[in-house]
């Protein structure tokens, strides 16, 4: 009876938890992932504004010679 009623309601609470404790570090891991491409974007971003300031600076030398 009631007993038994608890040892089941145990069995899914320790199930949840399984299930729970594995979503998390799938989540982690995906968020890992998430950050490093994060950090690959802002890398290029700032070589792509390095590169075109060093355009600029190239283009406003040429139109000072001419």
């Amino acid at each position: 009876g009631e007993l038994n009623v608890s040892l089941e309601a145990i069995a899914r609470l320790e199930e949840l938890v399984e299930r729970l404790l594995a979503e998390r570090v799938e989540l982690q891991e995906r968020n890992r992932t998430l950050t490093g491409e994060c950090d690959r974007l802002v890398q290029d971003r700032s070589r792509v504004s390095d590169e075109l300031d060093r355009l600029l600076d190239k283009l406003e030398r040429l139109e000072g010679k001419s």
